[in-house]
């Protein structure tokens, strides 16, 4: 996995810097601050998310729900 995400990530960062760049320019200041960390929310846990989620015994996929959305195993 040569490429493994990071090159998206900066992708990102380049365009919401140069869209801060033009913004800043026409006055609105701060734009980037929001945009610039998106691609690091998937590193924040919450732990309402996870809570309460049952891994299927077959598939391993986790779910809310009584069966599982993959192979529709019973979950218990």
């Amino acid at each position: 996995m040569r490429w493994s995400g990071w090159p998206l990530t900066v992708v990102i960062i380049a365009i919401s810097l140069t869209m801060s760049y033009v913004l800043f320019q026409f006055g609105i200041f701060f734009f980037f601050l929001p945009i610039i960390f998106l691609p690091f929310l998937k590193f924040v846990k919450i732990k309402s998310v996870t809570a309460g989620r049952i891994s299927c015994p077959n598939c391993g996929l986790q779910s809310h729900g009584n069966y599982c959305p993959h192979c529709g195993t019973r979950l218990v």
